[in-house]
């Protein structure tokens, strides 16, 4: 009798960073320095916004999802299962319209399309002019961009575990962390969006907060989106208290 693998440290290791996931990250890749990105509360949901994604850009490749547990570490997920070829023709309209529903869309999000003697399905899309549609989907890859001044990018500073812990024992409390320290040359071209979302954080816009995009490729925006999340965090705290 065959005996089964032992698994390897660094598989185990993955596994466990999605396990203790708060938040999932997916990105499709477009182009050079081009992605698609999304985020989700759960793998499920995750999943969905996936299929979203393949959906509306069309371009063959299959979007990458990555788990990040509270402390920043990520892991990718790799029992995602393929996703439907999105190019894929029905016979009857009916069955078109089941299969993007299977994909997780709403019969207001598709427009069904007449391929030949055949039908399939796409995301609408959302406000943008047929000129460019897939605008308010694409994201700056930022580690692909040359660094301010001519300096090598460096990393955002990241506080130690305990404090990362407390921080977020005390987002859940309610109190809103101290914004990152982009004091740096390196991150001079991200103090704007930060400072959007210090401004957001200070108005108590919770919505706003959750919409708004951030491209976590390199660690400048990792660490705003490190900061917005703690944010969410705490305004959902006292909304919930009060």
């Amino acid at each position: 009798m065959a005996r089964a693998r032992k698994p390897y440290p660094a598989d185990v290791a993955n596994a466990n960073v999605i396990a203790s996931a708060v938040r999932f990250e997916i990105a499709l890749f477009l182009g050079v320095g081009r992605y698609a990105t999304d985020t989700a509360e759960t793998l499920d949901e995750a999943r969905r916004k996936a299929a979203r994604l393949v959906a509306m850009h069309r371009n063959g490749r299959r979007p990458l999802i990555y788990g990040v547990t509270a402390d920043g570490r990520s892991g990718l997920v790799t029992d995602t299962p393929s996703m439907e070829d999105p190019m894929k023709t029905y016979a009857k309209k009916f069955n078109a319209q089941r299969a993007a529903k299977a994909a997780g869309h709403e019969p207001d999000e598709i427009e069904i399309l007449k391929a030949k003697d055949r039908f399939t399905w796409r995301a609408k899309r959302q406000g943008k002019s047929a000129a460019d549609p897939r605008d308010a989907k694409l994201a700056a890859d930022p580690s692909r961009e040359p660094p301010a001044d001519g300096m090598k990018q460096s990393a955002a500073p990241r506080p130690p575990a305990g404090k990362r812990a407390a921080i977020e024992a005390a987002a859940r409390k309610g109190k809103l962390p101290e914004p990152p320290d982009f004091s740096a040359p390196t991150h001079a071209r991200f103090r704007n969006k930060l400072a959007s979302v210090v401004e957001l954080a200070k108005a108590g816009d919770l919505k706003g907060l959750q919409a708004f995009q951030i491209n976590p490729i390199s660690s400048s925006p990792k660490a705003i989106a490190r900061y917005r999340d703690l944010c969410i965090i705490a305004l959902e705290a006292r909304r919930q208290a009060a």
